[in-house]
This record gives C-alpha cells, structure tokens and sequence, in this order.
C-alpha cells in the first residue's frame, strides 16, 4: 500500500447521478481526490464531465448520490458556498 492509499480522501465523490429529465447524465459515478494529487477528466463528448465538475461545484445538485469534503457529507446550494468552503 502506497501512501496515497493511506490518506484520507480531501473530496470523494460517491455513487452521483444526476437527470436532466429523462436524460441521464452522470449514473453511478464515484471517485476520491486524495491532498497531493492531480486529477484529470476525460472522456467523449456527452460522457458527463461537465455535468460532474458542476455538481461537485454546486451548479446543479446531484440527483443521488454523495460528495464529501474532508470526509463529512456536504451540499451547496450555490457556487459561492461551494468555492467558501475550499472547492
């Protein structure tokens, strides 16, 4: 076990969803951001990383699913609260 396995995520994301209507644009989707590492997205057009990038932000709220902030459960209602709180 490296050491990055040993930290405690700073954000995880886990299981999120998010429907526009019918149309579902993120299903199931988890990951964990741990302090020191650098993270990159990608994917196809249409694959969701917007739509992710803005849910974690608190553009748009998450259909299901969870994101934690230092490992305790957060919302935000709004970017700003999103960007106060250190994302």
């Amino acid at each position: 076990m490296n050491s990055s396995e040993q930290t405690a995520p700073l954000l995880e994301v886990r299981h999120l969803s998010k429907h526009f209507g019918a149309v579902q644009a993120l299903n199931d989707f988890s990951m964990a951001v741990r302090p020191g590492e650098v993270v990159a997205l990608a994917g196809d057009n249409g694959a969701g990383k917007t739509t992710l990038i803005k849910a974690i932000s608190g553009v748009f709220q998450p259909t299901g699913g969870e994101i934690l902030l230092r490992g305790q459960p957060v919302t935000f209602a709004t970017p700003q609260e999103a960007r106060e709180k250190g994302i």
